[in-house]
């Protein structure tokens, strides 16, 4: 086959085409016609790197070949190549990928997902001997965006669907595995925190089905009005910068900041960024990398995603402790970092001090004071180690209470 890959917005408009030239290479073309670009990475006027269409699409799937090859049977699809995994899907952000320019993606058939077939895929992820972390090795990454098993549902008129390239998912579903204790509650409690301490969250809480319990949240890249469901523009940091998702390690602050200033001069996106990251180091959370950053991606504007994949990872002592995006080499871990590394990040990029510094320093008072209203969703032993955890990561930061 061809290795075409037509891109359609969810008003089902033809927007652009992905291929490969005759090196093998991922290249993408704009319909003329196209007015909005498809990512910060893919501007209109072609002006992109010569790996950021191929990152592109690398994004939409998951990290883990496993995980791809686990899609690919799920799927039917030919192989694990991204144009096959991508082929009428339903992928994040809001934008829908077909082989063929003449397939009618309204006319896929949408399926009820009954209990026991619900059961049934909770069930099969939590058994599932997924790669959390090497099992010959101690204090490997963890990684919710890539490593976890998950499925998306679409919710239509109070019942449960499967999704397709037709009927987009409005919520996503994550087991717990089994050989990874309290991780429900915990990526349940660091949300609720997030959103105690002022930061915009999907709504999130726990899908029981005939004695399964998972984790479930509402997808911030779908709007549901009179009972329609629009995909709606999104792209994690990495799509943004062009890079392929093997390197969501190494996207550093400084990295960050540097493209939201592209984006937004202002620099008020830079600010609320930095919001979220303060939140992601004072909550423990060692593994917030470059993926589980969004944008959201307006005709007119562009901005912030909600929080999402929140959860205290230091919670569990066998992942890696150091932060994920450290802003200074010299403080690898969240307890070294203090106030004075925060105004040496504002004036690298040319931002308010003060404004940088208390930012930081009011969200770990934030995190450490409402931290303590999670007691009724925790077993008394979780709740304990996690308030350890969130004391230990503020060390250096001087809380202002």
């Amino acid at each position: 086959m061809t290795d075409i890959l037509h891109v359609w917005m969810s008003d089902r408009r033809h927007v652009g085409v992905f291929s490969r030239d005759d090196g093998g290479r991922v290249v993408f073309q704009y319909d003329s016609d196209t007015d909005v670009p498809i990512s910060v990475s893919l501007p209109l006027d072609g002006s992109w790197s010569t790996g950021a269409p191929e990152a592109f699409l690398d994004n939409l799937l998951p990290d883990e070949e496993t995980a791809r090859y686990a899609m690919m049977h799920r799927l039917g699809a030919a192989s694990t190549d991204v144009f096959d995994l991508l082929d009428g899907v339903d992928s994040t952000g809001g934008l829908v990928f077909t082989r063929y320019e003449d397939e009618d993606v309204s006319a896929q058939m949408i399926e009820p997902a009954e209990e026991n077939m619900l059961a049934d895929q909770i069930a099969l992820i939590e058994r599932r001997p997924h790669s959390w972390w090497n099992e010959e090795g101690v204090h490997e990454r963890f990684s919710l965006a890539g490593a976890q098993g998950k499925f998306s549902l679409a919710r239509i008129q109070d019942e449960w669907y499967w999704p397709n390239s037709a009927v987009p998912s409005t919520h996503i579903v994550k087991p717990q595995p089994q050989n990874l204790r309290d991780l429900r509650d915990i990526e349940l409690a660091t949300m609720q925190l997030a959103q105690l301490c002022g930061l915009p969250v999907p709504a999130c809480g726990v899908l029981s089905v005939r004695g399964h319990d998972a984790y479930i949240v509402e997808r911030f890249d779908r709007a549901v009005s009179n009972g329609r469901i629009t995909r709606l523009r999104q792209e994690d940091l990495l799509q943004a910068m062009g890079r392929p998702g093997r390197l969501k390690y190494d996207v550093g602050v400084d990295d960050v900041l540097e493209l939201l200033h592209r984006v937004d001069a202002s620099d008020e996106l830079s600010y609320a960024w930095l919001e979220r990251y303060a939140f992601n180091v004072s909550s423990a959370n060692s593994d917030a990398h470059a993926k589980n950053y969004s944008l959201m991606l307006d005709d007119d504007a562009v901005r912030l995603a909600p929080v999402y994949d929140a959860v205290a990872t230091r919670f569990w002592p066998e992942f890696v402790q150091e932060y994920a995006m450290p802003m200074d080499e010299d403080a690898p871990f969240a307890e070294w970092v203090t106030p004075g590394q925060w105004a040496d990040l504002a004036r690298r990029h040319h931002l308010d001090e003060d404004r940088v510094v208390l930012c930081a320093r009011v969200m770990a008072a934030h995190v450490l004071t409402q931290a303590e209203s999670l007691s009724p969703m925790l077993a008394p032993s979780a709740f304990d180690r996690l308030m350890v955890c969130l004391r230990k990561v503020n060390e250096a930061i001087e809380p202002l209470f």
